[in-house]
């Protein structure tokens, strides 16, 4: 891509107006580190005094697969910019980067360390998969540079949330690695952009939902009844394998259900089994949080629930991969016609790495 074209990019994703956006791909080798690296370069070219600092959900940037050994596009920094990452990846790359500070937080790639790159070059990034833990770490990211712009290289899956309040933004990537059409491409495309478009839930409630998380840090389930009053609050240690639980604690008045964790189906369909779970809102943090599948999602509209999320996130861009696992591409201009036609939401390809 060019100047002009990163520069049209960051226009596209409003950049300049956004404090954190994470980076989620559609499933594995969707596209999403190269999306990552083309989105650095383009808040490098429209805002060039501005500070940069990236961290991962999980790890990324490695030369190579480590389940199937096939070579990954690698994470470029320019010097200057904040890297988030664990101690053992450091010098997996060959960017030289300086240590700041030690985070305090612990992966299984060992403690996450604040770096600031001293030269061009790659990164390997190994951040927390815990939604706290990324807010703490951005928090001491900002102690050095407290109007950078955060990049998250993210994840969609039950163990990683992208969202939950951790990024302003997100950047949807799908590639055909992803589908085996460009048909059922575009249907996983246009099903993930429900999930994470879903509506807020009234900001009132939304206020008490916050304050009775922060005052129970163990709650994994709020039922409010009538306007404006929390119920129950249930402390549970996961929501998975307690939907007996969860159904049992409705009652008929009941108008909104929250639920904190992965919603999957599983879990919604034990729900499902209580005569009380229905006209109500179910909420999920935010939308990188809903695992359902379609025949739950049918079964949920006719017991006319809702679904809605506490955080909600702006989606400003959908990229689209044409390359396939075994190295053939689509045609990008009908990639890109069928997932628009599906879709409100802009649709972009970036092209190769982005360094």
């Amino acid at each position: 891509m060019s100047v002009s074209e990163h520069i049209r990019l960051a226009e596209q994703l409003n950049l300049k107006a956004l404090s954190s956006i994470a980076i989620v791909g559609l499933g594995k080798d969707a596209g999403k580190t190269t999306a990552l690296n083309h989105i650095m370069r383009a808040a490098e070219q429209a805002m060039p005094k501005r500070s940069l600092a990236i961290t991962s959900i999980g790890r990324d940037g490695e030369p190579e697969d480590v389940v199937t050994g096939n070579v990954k596009p690698r994470v470029y920094v320019k010097k200057g910019q904040l890297v988030a990452t664990a101690r053992r990846s450091i010098m997996r790359g060959d960017a030289s980067l300086e240590v700041l500070s030690l985070s305090g937080i612990r992966t299984a790639e060992g403690e996450v360390a604040i770096l600031q790159a001293r030269s061009n070059g790659f990164v390997e990034l190994a951040g927390p998969s815990i939604a706290s833990d990324i807010t703490q770490l951005e928090q001491q990211l900002r102690s050095f540079a407290p109007d950078c712009l955060m990049l998250v290289d993210g994840a969609l899956s039950r163990n990683s949330p992208a969202g939950g309040g951790l990024t302003e933004a997100v950047v949807l990537v799908g590639g055909m690695a992803n589908a085996s059409n460009i048909e059922e491409l575009a249907h996983k495309i246009k099903k993930q952009v429900t999930n994470l478009t879903r509506p807020a839930l009234d900001q009132d409630l939304r206020a008490l939902a916050s304050d009775a998380f922060s005052d129970h840090p163990k709650a994994r389930v709020l039922i409010f009844s009538g306007p404006g009053e929390i119920r129950r609050i249930l402390e549970l240690p996961a929501l998975i394998g307690h939907g007996e639980e969860i159904k049992k604690a409705l009652l008929p008045d009941d108008t909104v259900l929250v639920l904190r964790g992965a919603m999957t189906s599983r879990v919604v369909s034990e729900l499902l089994n209580s005569e009380h779970f229905e006209k109500i809102k179910l909420v999920a943090e935010d939308g990188t949080r809903y695992f359902i599948d379609d025949q739950t999602m049918k079964r949920l509209a006719q017991r006319d629930v809702t679904l809605h999320v506490l955080h909600p996130l702006l989606l400003p861009l959908v990229i689209v991969n044409p390359k396939a696992v075994d190295g053939h591409a689509v045609d990008v201009d009908s990639l890109i016609h069928t997932v628009s036609s599906e879709i409100e939401v802009p649709v972009a390809q970036l092209g190769a790495s982005g360094w």
